[in-house]
């Protein structure tokens, strides 16, 4: 009677085990530090979390980085999290149904038992025995398939976890920075929009241990939107100066509150023009082309500048005397001037002839009556 009763005992027990040693996996999680030594924060505020350590850890350096995900990537890593939900779920669902008939097998079970070992040595024992191993059967065998669909269910999970885990992008050993007080933050400054962020996480023990851990985060950046440069021009597309002179060319960029206004000037050939800053000076004779164009985009407008020859006081009195001898060589002239109209030469002997003629025609017809 002891033996069979110890034996039953014995059975219950380890039945008890096996129910106890069956727990679910939490899905979607990337645990790389097994001892939850590191427990990273739930959500962050303005990119600012606070790591807790666990109080059996006392002694130890901590440090973080944040690793950006690509768009493309976290698009991946969210469908792959979508699709793991949906078929997790399922999964989820059918063992939670199978623990609730396993519940009630037990309960079952249990009640059978103790009717049978109060009533094994009466009459009703056969009858009592074979409820008991009924009740037994059909528990245990819901048993294994409840364990067999929390093993699906892990297994899903890790599936899930471990492509997720591929594409995170890990650490740069290089790029640790240390943290005294647990607290880590991200620059929102420094982008625009939503954007997803590797929070990881070394802590260093004074013996030498090191345990890492991750969590994924997406964070709004506070960047003001750029503004890309459309066009540019200058004040003026040609220009003509001495040398040693200069003068400062006006570029306006298109739209006036374009985000990167930064310009680069150029000269090509410098023998002849510089230029600074939009501020061109003349070198020497000749002939430059002055180009400016932005860094945003890469636009650019250019002056064609003529340099000249630097008049100085010896050389404008060179050339006031030069002018005022020509004006004198144009007055008095040594050459014929040129005929500006038509001229006839009477000779003397024709004028007389003519005369005399006229003269002797008026005395013959002196008394003549014109009628």
């Amino acid at each position: 009677m002891r033996k069979k009763i110890k034996i039953t005992f014995i059975l219950l027990l380890l039945i008890e085990l096996i129910f106890n040693s069956i727990k679910e996996v939490k899905a979607h999680s990337i645990e790389l530090d097994p001892q939850s030594v590191i427990s990273l924060p739930w959500f962050i505020t303005a990119g600012s979390g606070t790591i807790t350590i666990s109080s059996s850890i006392t002694n130890y350096s901590l440090y973080y980085q944040a690793v950006q995900i690509p768009n493309t990537v976290y698009s991946q890593i969210e469908k792959i999290n979508s699709d793991g939900e949906d078929k997790s779920d399922t999964l989820k669902e059918q063992y939670s149904k199978l623990k609730t008939e396993m519940d009630n097998l037990k309960t079952t079970y249990d009640e059978a038992n103790k009717a049978y070992q109060a009533g094994k040595d009466g009459t009703e024992s056969e009858t009592l025995k074979s409820a008991y191993e009924k009740a037994k059967t059909e528990y245990e065998n819901k048993a294994k398939e409840y364990s067999s669909k929390i093993e699906e269910y892990n297994k899903k999970v890790e599936e899930i976890n471990n492509q997720i885990k591929d594409l995170i992008p890990t650490y740069v050993e290089g790029n640790w920075v240390q943290i005294r007080d647990n607290k880590f933050s991200v620059d929102l400054t420094q982008f625009v929009g939503k954007q997803a962020f590797a929070i990881w996480v070394k802590l260093v023990t004074n013996d030498g241990k090191t345990y890492y851990d991750e969590g994924t985060y997406v964070m709004s950046g506070t960047k003001k939107t750029e503004t890309n440069v459309k066009s540019i021009s200058l004040d003026k597309t040609s220009l003509s100066m001495e040398e040693g002179s200069n003068y400062t060319l006006t570029a306006t960029i298109t739209p006036s509150d374009a985000t990167n206004k930064s310009l680069i000037w150029s000269s090509d050939n410098e023998k002849v023009a510089t230029v600074t800053n939009g501020k061109v000076t003349g070198i020497a004779k000749g002939f430059a082309k002055i180009t400016v164009s932005t860094v945003d985009g890469n636009y650019s407008a250019s002056c064609n500048v003529t340099i000249t020859e630097k008049v100085t006081e010896s050389s404008k009195e060179k050339t006031n005397t030069e002018e005022v001898k020509k004006i004198d060589n144009t007055t008095v002239s040594g050459d014929k001037l040129p005929q500006t109209g038509f001229s006839y030469v009477i000779p003397l002997t024709v004028v007389t002839s003519v005369s005399v003629l006229a003269f002797i025609f008026y005395k013959k017809n002196k008394y003549l009556d014109f009628k």
